[in-house]
């Protein structure tokens, strides 16, 4: 993209926010786009990325900003739902989804596993959840931020959002044994949607621009915006909100992109993943004082059923098709671009780290091994069935978090190990996943999408539904 064009689009974006204000003249953020638009224009080259400033932020003067009550006090006040309750009711309510008791949407109501893929419920151990306050001051049980991520490789490169931003949490107890994470992972909107992916420039240059920021308070403050108060980047909104993690608003056709994940072993019971969405439900449309907020059971993605594999369940015969669909995803020759997307209705809900429910291979079903080795023999690939079947295994939850660590996957390639259950632990340490594999990536995505905009060359061509890092839209991560 010319430097013309990437100023024209800049400039209509800061003039959509001056015709939406009230004030005729333009308003602080719309002056603050043009200014930036200006930047933009002549903008240089980047390089030298920090990772620990501007991909995976540890820094404990940066987490200091994000503790556990003040992000889901945001997500209920976002929530515009006036009859909501306080945040301990909702966190008590979203960690009773581990139980079989009647509170309304546990893992036993009719939408959670609606094609008996075999969820365990309950989930005794996590139940526990269900009656401790994590937000009192003498808490015995604590949620404590590890990590701030940034995933601007999962924007969409027709620019549908500006990618996800992410908070990790990790469980701290003195009353229950094991260990357990909460992450939230929210979407940032794009405002400006028909400028495409372009309109994202701003968000990349915020977080490379932490690189060059040497004091951690500035820094500290300056993701506070991003994410709680605003302002971080003109025209943007602030991240943590309740729309933006999987919102499904009372009539509402589609849920918003954005989930919150859980990664739980309490009691060393076993390691399981699941995930959540928002809810805003209401009585009455029309009045906020009549809706409430929720956290929502939905699938996991890129989690088939072993069944499916296995031939067993009465979907099989429909996943084997959807399945070899997925054959030249997951024979990509690159790690962080390996990938599998099947249709939801295949998804389980939840994800196993310990069981060997994900392990695709030790499923025998003749159909779907021949139907895999047809696809591979017309692609010309050298990759075996079980090649496949691996590849497939990394991309569920349980796989990418244990099942697949140093796993040969064929082409000469071999899946990076986890640290040993989670890619984050409790200290803010990251796994070798992270640090020789996908963190690179992500860095070179992110200084590629700012300096394919701003050198006055042409941006290379971006294939649709595929994220700025090269993977599917919509896709597990």
């Amino acid at each position: 993209m010319n430097m013309m064009r990437l100023l024209s689009l800049s400039v209509g974006a800061a003039l959509v926010l001056a015709c939406n204000a009230e004030d005729p003249e333009l308003d602080s953020a719309a002056e603050e786009a043009l200014d930036t638009a200006a930047d933009a224009a002549v903008c240089p080259d980047v390089s030298g990325t920090l990772v620990d400033r501007s991909l995976a932020i540890t820094d404990p003067t940066v987490l200091a900003k994000f503790s556990f009550s003040r992000v889901m006090n945001r997500i209920r006040v976002t929530a515009n739902a006036g009859a909501t309750p306080a945040t301990l009711p909702i966190f008590q309510a979203w960690m009773g989804t581990f139980g079989d008791t009647a509170t309304t949407g546990n893992c036993t109501a009719a939408n959670v596993d609606p094609n008996d893929y075999g969820l365990v419920c309950p989930r005794t151990a996590e139940a526990q959840l269900a009656s401790v306050n994590p937000f009192a001051a003498n808490a015995t049980t604590t949620f404590l931020p590890v990590a701030v991520m940034n995933r601007l490789d999962l924007a969409p490169t027709n620019g549908s959002n500006c990618g996800e931003y992410r908070i990790i949490y990790a469980m701290n107890s003195s009353a229950l044994n094991g260990r357990g994470f909460i992450i939230f992972e929210g979407t940032l909107p794009n405002p400006t949607p028909a400028a495409g992916a372009d309109a994202c420039l701003p968000v990349a240059q915020f977080w490379q621009g932490l690189s060059a920021d040497a004091s951690a308070t500035s820094r500290a403050n300056k993701l506070e915006k991003f994410f709680i108060t605003g302002g971080a980047v003109a025209g943007f909104p602030a991240l943590v909100n309740a729309a933006h993690y999987g919102l499904l608003d009372q009539g509402a056709a589609a849920r918003n992109p954005g989930q919150i994940r859980t990664n739980m072993f309490i009691d060393f019971n076993e390691w399981h993943l699941r995930e959540f969405k928002t809810r805003r439900k209401c009585t009455n449309v029309a009045d906020a004082a009549t809706c409430s907020l929720s956290f929502d059971h939905v699938t996991v993605k890129a989690n088939p059923a072993e069944e499916l594999f296995a031939g067993t369940h009465t979907k099989s015969s429909a996943f084997v098709t959807n399945f070899v669909n997925q054959v030249p995803l997951l024979a990509r020759n690159n790690l962080n671009t390996i990938a599998m997307k099947p249709q939801d209705q295949f998804n389980e809900f939840e994800s196993s780290a310990q069981t060997g429910n994900v392990i695709y291979k030790n499923f025998e079903n003749a159909a779907i091994r021949t139907a895999i080795q047809t696809k591979l023999t017309a692609m010309g690939s050298t990759l075996t069935v079980n090649n496949i079947l691996d590849r497939a295994t990394t991309q569920t939850c349980g796989g990418c978090h244990q099942h697949s660590n140093g796993q040969a996957l064929g082409g000469g390639k071999t899946w990076p190990s986890s640290g040993t259950f989670v890619h984050v632990d409790e200290g803010g340490g990251l796994s070798t996943a992270l640090t020789g594999t996908f963190l690179p990536h992500r860095l070179t995505v992110l200084e590629s999408f700012i300096n394919n905009r701003c050198d006055g060359s042409v941006a290379p061509a971006a294939a649709a539904g595929m994220t700025l890092g090269g993977g599917e839209e919509g896709a597990a991560n």
